[in-house]
């Protein structure tokens, strides 16, 4: 059995809105959370929403709530819908 290390990227469909705290307009965002071990997709979905969706914050906000509050997650990376915009929050051992 060929020797490799999991790493998994879980995603959602349709974009999450949150509201820019600047200019108070919404925010369409894609969310990809990075583990490395097995998590279940749609608890992980759920957990996506409940803490970020429908919020005033930063996208830099989102991917560190994002990063401190799923404790399996190694990156967090959060983009525009258009993709123009990207931000990476990664969970680096010392």
């Amino acid at each position: 059995m060929p020797d490799y290390k999991l790493r998994l990227t879980v995603s959602h469909w349709l974009p999450i809105i949150t509201f820019c705290p600047v200019n108070k307009l919404p925010d369409l965002i894609y969310i990809y959370v990075t583990f490395d071990t097995f998590t279940e997709l749609y608890a992980i979905r759920k957990r996506i929403r409940e803490l970020v969706s429908f919020k005033k914050m930063f996208m830099e906000d989102v991917a560190k709530i994002l990063l401190e509050n799923i404790e399996e997650a190694s990156l967090v990376e959060v983009r525009l819908a258009a993709g123009r915009h990207v931000v990476k929050c990664e969970r680096v051992l010392k």
